[in-house]
C-alpha cells in the first residue's frame, strides 16, 4: 500500500512534457481502431494505465533509455492500429508496450530510485 501511495505521488507530481505520451482523445477519435478503445472500457483503462506509467518510467531511466522508451511510444499508435477493431490484438498491443514500463517501476519498486 505504501509503494501505491508513493506512485501516485510521484505520478501527481510529473508534469506532462510536450514529447510525452498522451491518452486517446475520445472527442477527436477517428480511426475505427481509436473508436473501438473509446467504446471499451478495458481498452480505454489500458491506454490510461500506459500512459501513466510512461509518465512515470521515464523519470527513473537515464537519457538513451528515455529517449528508446519515447521513439516506442511514438511509434505505437501505428502498431496498434494495425488491429483494426480487434479487442484482443489491441489489449495485446497495449500489454506489450505497457510491459518495459511495469518493468521500470518494479525495478524501482525494489531496487529504489537512483
Amino acid at each position: 500500500m505504501k509503494i501505491c501511495w508513493s506512485l501516485a505521488l510521484i505520478a501527481s507530481s510529473l508534469s506532462l512534457s510536450a514529447h510525452a505520451a498522451s491518452p486517446i482523445n475520445c472527442a477527436k477519435a477517428s480511426s475505427p481502431t481509436e473508436k473501438t478503445i473509446c467504446s471499451t472500457s478495458s481498452l480505454l483503462q489500458a491506454d490510461a494505465r500506459m500512459t501513466t506509467y510512461f509518465e512515470i518510467a521515464t523519470q527513473f531511466v537515464g537519457m538513451g533509455v528515455r529517449g528508446d522508451l519515447q521513439d516506442s511510444q511514438q511509434a505505437f499508435p501505428a502498431v496498434r492500429n494495425k488491429c483494426g477493431t480487434d479487442k484482443a490484438c489491441i489489449l495485446a498491443a497495449y500489454q506489450k508496450q505497457t510491459a518495459p514500463l511495469e518493468a521500470v517501476i518494479a525495478n524501482v519498486k525494489t531496487h529504489g530510485p537512483f
